[in-house]
């Protein structure tokens, strides 16, 4: 248990030393607008024009998903309209064909189909109208202050609009969800074909990731106005950092995935994950109380592993008791150290006795007390 002694905290700034990659300049995509984040720490790691509103293309269908899944369940049955074949991408439904919701979200979210956002979208809220202003109850909940739905499937109307920060905002949401986050991790996927019959094989245009194995999704669009847009996820297990890429305005395919790849690589390679502090590593001492020139040492209890900015300082702050009581057992806690990266806590560990210390005898209270009247 912890001794029953008050507390100091002692502050040590260490410089943690810095690895290849790390510092450097982000790469430059080819695009209008774009944010890196690490939704950890909401660190900007990159950004250019991340509050612009600007046109999003089939990015829209994230937010069609959320609010179909508010909706709907998985199983329900929907009946395609003449009107979801409105043409440019699509799942290849066929009007009067029974569908399920679970294969209308693949629809939509692999093959990008406008037709499949049509179908949710009237089988949710009786009309696309309706659907439309629901879009826009849950952008305003989402405290989405950049964003306006028109449609639900993103094809180029006037005032549709988002931004990069309210793009990677409302990923964030919808990865919450199992079903999207499984599905937009898919590149290829298939569906049965009309009423049961056949199949249908979709690819997605997300290109990143065939050549990116740290990427899961999210969504990608393109359209005159907006250009080519992505919405991209990736995790770094070894150093435990996801980061979020909202890119807009790229000018292809192939520019799209390379320039996401690189910006996500660098990102990462701003964090490393070493051992802070290990356990025979003896931070500091404190006296023994009645115990004249007898110290204790501490140590911490376990390893510290601990995500950092590489190359950035820490600060050490070790949280300890200036004086003890004894007895104290070898390993027995009485304080901790934290440590800290630009005002952010990144990890703890308590501190432990290096070593027991028995009571003291007659002979240390005689001295203890003569030391008191006589230093």
């Amino acid at each position: 248990m912890l001794s029953r002694c008050v507390p100091i905290a002692l502050a040590l700034v260490l410089l943690v030393t810095a690895v290849a990659g790390a510092q450097t300049a982000p790469p430059e995509p080819r695009a209008t607008a774009y944010l890196l984040i690490n939704p950890a720490t909401d660190e900007v790691l990159a950004a250019k024009a991340p509050d612009r509103a600007v046109p999003m293309a089939s990015l829209t269908k994230m937010m069609t998903a959320l609010v179909a899944r508010d909706r709907t369940t998985l199983d329900e049955q929907v009946t395609v309209s003449e009107g979801a074949a409105i043409g440019g991408s699509t799942a290849e439904l066929v009007p009067g064909e029974a569908i399920s919701v679970e294969n209308l979200m693949t629809g939509l979210l692999v093959a990008s189909g406008n037709d499949a956002a049509i179908a949710l979208a009237e089988h949710s809220a009786d009309n696309e109208a309706r659907f439309v202003a629901l879009m826009n109850r849950r952008a305003r909940s989402l405290g989405l202050d950049k964003t306006r739905f028109v449609n639900p499937h993103g094809l180029d109307e006037p005032g549709h609009v988002s931004s990069p920060r309210d793009l990677i905002t409302l990923a964030e949401a919808a990865l919450e969800d199992p079903l999207i986050e499984r599905t937009v991790a898919e590149r290829r996927a298939s569906i049965p074909g009309p009423d049961g019959v056949g199949t249908r094989s979709f690819e997605s245009k997300n290109l990143l990731l065939d050549i990116d194995d740290e990427a899961d999704g999210v969504k990608t669009g393109m359209t005159d106005d907006a250009g080519y847009t992505i919405v991209a996820h990736a995790t770094r297990p070894r150093i435990e950092t996801e980061l979020y890429l909202a890119m807009i305005g790229s000018p292809g395919e192939q520019e799209r995935a390379a320039d996401a790849s690189a910006l996500l690589d660098w990102g990462f390679a701003q964090y490393s994950r070493p051992v802070l502090v290990a356990p025979g590593d003896e931070l500091g001492e404190a006296e023994v109380i009645e115990r004249p020139g007898t110290k204790v040492g501490y140590a911490p209890a376990a390893a510290l592993p601990a995500t950092i900015r590489t190359g950035e300082p820490l600060t050490q702050t070790l949280v300890v008791p200036s004086r003890v009581a004894a007895p104290l057992e070898g390993g027995e806690e009485i304080g901790e150290v934290i440590y800290r990266q630009d005002g952010r806590e990144v990890g703890r560990v308590p501190l432990v006795s290096t070593e027991a210390v028995d009571s003291p005898g007659i002979w240390d209270r005689v001295k203890g007390a003569w030391e008191q009247v006589i230093p």
